[in-house]
């Protein structure tokens, strides 16, 4: 009876491991089969698209740099498969979309809201926040959110753009005194004054030092990346493999550290707001004469939030973190991926830089240091149209994404529930059937008389619909006053705007690859208003 046993174990040994292999690769090709027969899977694959390998879908083709993928998804599928196909992601179909009359079904629908599975790759540091959250929970928390963007709350902000627009002015004023008649990046520049603003107007003026500043910052672009580089990774679709990943655990690093600089602040503010009401308190017989002459109170979008928590039992240190972290992912990274496009569409055409110029100094009077005020900003109408026409151009985000919950028939196909829509902002936006000449900087595109007709949904920087940007109106606002100001004092060029525009990279945010290198003089003479 011992040899038996002994017998069995050497055959366990020496074949069980091939058995059990053999078993589970015959499982997987039968599990593949049935899933391919499946009601969704065939109704995906009507749709047009590149050829795909079972279980790794289209990760060869995507594997590349972020320029290239931008280029692949936006335009290069699209000529080849139209304004509507597929692609898979592993066992993730995704239907991608590049029309304005294939995204309305979408932007429109109140039903169909919730984002899609690549974005819940952000939970781990933003949790349930508005952004990543849908259903009621997403409809309660977007009407708590939305008075802290209220107009009066964005007058309150001004100040904030104005000053800092200031700071950014005398580093470029340095960066000029260093490189003289040369070309340097501005995107680093932009990028610092979008954070300054950003780290003031949601966290407060005394945030922390500029040392913990710069590393919450590097750990928020690193996140972004980290979510890009998981999504074209079909294996790491599943959180038991990313989380023992090299990826995930980085990933994790950086939740860390950014959980507890938010952390810090949300305590240490909490504390200032505690010691400056009971200060008001105990001094407000003393200051009722000195009203007129006080300052303007400045409340910062955590104050509010605060706030809010004070007298919502469900709004607890959690959520406001979660949001306060949203308002900086989506609001720094945005703006200063705008402002930096901008100064390089009107450096490669001083043409349409000239009449920025003149507006400016028609409305500020020739005055280079006046602060630029909201009625100011209404008046700028061209400048205006050379933002909407960068934002065009490089939309601050190239996509959005959807999960549908229900099947909706779109351009002749039924898109099934479960699968994830992508809209491509950024093809749409460069398509020649949306605008002719699609590729050219033509900012009167966008004045009131060339506008008519056009598509709703054909220009979308901010999405639309019941999931649009909360943050819109404080966005542009940020722009133009900081873009007005810079105007007025500087000029900018290119070394030579015979090359080809430059090629952004394709992360959440739309960024420059390479950065933005720009020559940038002083304005000698300013006009002054006829």
């Amino acid at each position: 009876m011992s040899a038996v046993l002994m017998l069995a174990s050497y055959s366990w040994i020496g074949w069980g491991p091939f058995t059990t292999w053999t078993v589970l690769a015959v499982l997987l090709v039968v599990y593949y089969l049935m899933w391919s027969q499946s009601r969704n899977v065939r109704l995906v694959n009507t749709l047009p698209g590149p050829d795909f390998l079972p279980f790794l879908g289209n990760f060869l083709d995507l594997n590349v740099d972020l320029d290239e993928f931008l280029k692949l998804v936006h335009f290069d599928w699209v000529k080849k498969y139209g304004p509507i196909y597929r692609a898979w992601g592993g066992f993730r179909p995704v239907a991608i979309l590049s029309s304005p009359e294939l995204m309305e079904p979408i932007l429109v629908s109140q039903k169909l809201i919730t984002k899609a599975t690549e974005y819940s790759y952000l939970s781990p540091w933003l949790g349930n926040c508005m952004f990543l959250t849908t259903g009621a929970r997403w409809k309660n928390r977007r009407r708590l959110l939305t008075p802290a963007f209220h107009f009066q709350i964005l007058n309150s902000f001004v100040d904030v753009f104005n000053e800092k627009s200031v700071d950014c002015a005398r580093q470029l004023n340095r960066a000029i005194d260093i490189h003289r008649d040369a070309e340097f990046d501005v995107f680093p520049i932009m990028t610092q004054c979008a954070l300054d603003i950003i780290c003031e107007t949601s966290m407060g003026r005394q945030t922390r030092s500029e040392e913990e500043k710069a590393i919450y910052v590097k750990n928020l672009h690193r996140i972004g990346q980290i979510v890009m580089e998981r999504g074209i990774r079909p294996w790491l679709t599943f959180d038991w493999i990313y989380q023992f990943s090299a990826l995930g655990r980085e990933n994790q690093r950086c939740v860390t550290a950014l959980h507890a600089f938010t952390n810090q602040v949300i305590k240490d503010r909490r504390e200032a707001l505690k010691r400056e009401a009971e200060t008001t308190s105990q001094d407000n017989n003393n200051v009722q004469e000195d009203k007129c002459d006080a300052p303007k109170e400045r409340l910062a979008f955590l104050d509010l939030l605060i706030k809010a928590s004070e007298t919502n039992a469900d709004f607890n240190d959690d959520d406001i973190r979660e949001e306060v972290d949203t308002v900086m992912f989506a609001g720094h990274d945005t703006t200063a991926s705008a402002m930096t496009w901008f100064l390089y569409c009107i450096a490669k055409h001083p043409e349409h830089q000239q009449m920025v110029m003149e507006e400016v100094d028609q409305v500020f009077g020739g005055d280079a240091e006046r602060p630029c005020s909201t009625q100011d900003a209404a008046q700028l109408k061209y400048l205006e149209c050379c933002i909407k026409e960068t934002l065009r151009l490089y939309p601050s985000v190239p996509a959005v994404m959807r999960s549908l919950t229900e099947d909706i028939d779109i351009g002749g196909y039924t898109l099934p529930a479960g699968v994830s829509v992508a809209l491509m902002i950024y093809g749409m936006h460069h398509s020649p059937l949306v605008y002719p000449d699609p590729d050219a900087f033509k900012p009167e595109r966008f004045l009131p008389e060339n506008s008519v007709g056009r598509h709703p949904y054909a220009f979308i920087p901010f999405s639309a619909g019941p999931r649009n940007c909360i943050g819109q109106k404080y966005g542009i606002l940020e722009i133009k006053i900081v873009l007005a100001n810079l105007m007025r004092q500087f000029r900018f060029a290119v070394a030579d705007a015979s090359q080809p525009m430059l090629t952004p990279s394709s992360e959440v945010v739309l960024k420059p690859k390479h950065g933005v290198p720009l020559i940038v003089s002083k304005r000698t003479t300013t006009a002054l208003m006829a």
